[in-house]
């Protein structure tokens, strides 16, 4: 393979590695603070969800677990993605291109670690969040016992121990380079300060295969989007088709009610898996491509490496939306969590007044029912009466 730093470059391609290297594109601006953007809507809207949640009357739900874990991991995730972008625009602004965090060896291993299990994390729980609505819809029987608090904490405590195995590699293939860069057009450096983290040459072609193809390949694209689109498919069918509150139309009115909802809380979540896969699977797809064209083949076009630098930032702040936006997307289509959340905020006062007033409603309707009830059964019983007097006659 011929390396692209012994390629003469011509004039087009040498206003280009300027552009590329030296004069950041706007397309990367836009990435970096817009990341910066995201991160703040991000901790707001997870920060609003983890209130809204916690609260007793949606705590006890099953799908309730996975939001709440789904704010966590994508709060931890748009982090990392902060730190990145802010570590990047250090760079840029120093000449001797020192990073921001100067790692340890260890640092530098849990950091990778731990970052890549929250991106993990964020995939595998939409995916079980779905997978959890299929069965609460399909199968209403089964659910009862099987979407549980209980078993979505189960499901979450595996989930969390798949990750934490599968991303296990990064504590062994990531360390502290202090050497040169290998990269195409980069400048040697020596200096004590240009020293990374990152992935140690010994183990560039362990990182392709676990990394590029096992991890970002087959489960974070191909697995997570033919599950979502699956359960999502099934799921709509069995929520617009025309019979689907039918068997409920002469049930009693609790428990029509509680299917209704049932149906609400689905669609919901329904948009929600969608809007990931739309968020998501692009920038992905365009990791895996990007990585065939230029790694493999060398792609040393500097015209070519400019534009897909420009829609690689593109995607990725695409991508880092998806860690931010969940929350209000449950204030957009569903309508009980706009409920939970005015009564989170609501003034003591007002929501004292409003308590008082359930309660004494509550307590009207107790006492007229008791009341009805009660003068129901004390009701003498006239017909029994008179069949009883013509059938034994007037007592002497």
């Amino acid at each position: 393979m011929t390396s692209c730093a012994k390629i003469n470059l011509t004039g087009v391609d040498h206003s280009y590695y300027q552009k590329f290297h030296h004069e950041k594109s706007w397309a990367w601006w836009l990435n970096h603070i817009g990341t910066f953007v995201v991160f703040i809507i991000s901790f707001c809207g997870n920060l609003l969800c983890l209130l809204v949640l916690c609260r007793q009357r949606l705590k006890r739900n099953s799908y309730t677990q996975y939001l709440i874990a789904l704010a966590i991991v994508d709060t931890g995730a748009i982090l990392c993605e902060a730190l990145k972008a802010l570590d990047e625009v250090h760079q840029y602004q120093n000449a001797d291109k020192r990073t921001l965090i100067q790692h340890t060896l260890m640092s530098c291993k849990f950091y990778y670690y731990i970052r890549y299990i929250f991106y993990s994390m964020s995939s595998w729980v939409t995916v079980a969040l779905a997978v959890e609505r299929l069965v609460a819809i399909k199968f209403p029987l089964w659910s009862k016992h099987i979407c549980s608090v209980i078993n979505a904490r189960r499901i979450l405590f595996l989930i969390l121990l798949f990750t934490m195995m599968i991303q296990s590699y990064h504590l062994v293939i990531k360390g502290i380079d202090c050497k040169p860069s290998s990269s195409p057009f980069s400048q040697p450096t020596a200096a004590k300060s240009s020293c990374r983290c990152k992935t140690l040459p010994d183990y560039a072609a362990v990182e392709v295969i676990l990394t590029v193809y096992l991890w970002r390949l087959c489960l974070m694209t191909l697995l997570p989007l033919t599950i979502i689109i699956t359960v999502n498919i099934l799921i709509m069918s069995k929520l617009f088709s025309g019979n689907s509150l039918n068997d409920h139309t002469n049930a009693v009115n609790n428990s029509r009610r509680k299917t209704v909802l049932l149906y609400k809380i689905s669609r919901m979540l329904v948009i929600v898996s969608s809007i990931y896969l739309v968020l998501h699977v692009p920038g992905s797809s365009f990791e895996i491509l990007k990585f065939m064209f230029l790694n493999p083949y060398r792609l040393c076009d500097t015209k070519w490496r400019y534009f897909m630098s420009i829609v690689h930032d593109i995607f990725d702040l695409i991508t880092n939306f998806n860690y931010g936006i969940n929350f209000y997307l449950y204030i957009i289509s569903g309508q009980h969590i706009r409920t939970e959340l005015f009564r989170t905020f609501r003034p003591a006062k007002f929501r004292s007044t409003i308590n008082e007033q359930t309660a004494k409603f509550q307590r009207s309707s107790y006492f007229m029912s008791s009341y009805v009830h009660h003068s129901k059964n004390n009701q003498p019983n006239c017909s029994h009466l008179q069949l009883s007097n013509r059938l034994t006659g007037p007592s002497v």
